[in-house]
């Protein structure tokens, strides 16, 4: 079985799971992919950090708060965007922005805490 190299599709010489002739092809085809969605991701996590920004800064130091969701509107906090959720065990979704992470109750107000992170 010959397979061609995914960078400049010449014959790959070796183990049969390999998919580039040289690290030189590897590092070129790496660096072209990650070229082409850098910007997309550069945007994205300038929001992301924009928005654990606003969480800091509202819960100084506080491990735990509630604010109305309009004081998190006001401030351009975007909802939509987050790095993941945790469901506890009553079953409420927690959405995370890096080490915080905001639980929406139904009387429009948002409970926030800080995850503390071990070293």
């Amino acid at each position: 079985m010959n397979n061609l190299c995914r960078y400049c599709e010449q014959p790959v010489k070796g183990r049969a799971d390999k998919l580039f002739c040289r690290t030189t092809c590897k590092n070129n085809y790496n660096y072209k992919n990650r070229a082409s969605t850098k910007s997309d991701v550069k945007s994205i996590d300038a929001l992301l950090h924009r928005n654990r920004i606003i969480l800091m800064t509202l819960m100084g130091d506080s491990k735990k708060e509630t604010f109305d969701k309009v004081v998190l509107t006001r401030a351009k906090f975007r909802f939509e965007l987050h790095t993941g959720h945790y469901i506890n065990k009553e079953g409420k979704t927690y959405w995370l922005v890096y080490d915080y992470a905001w639980m929406d109750f139904s009387n429009q107000s948002v409970l926030v805490v800080r995850k503390t992170i071990s070293r």
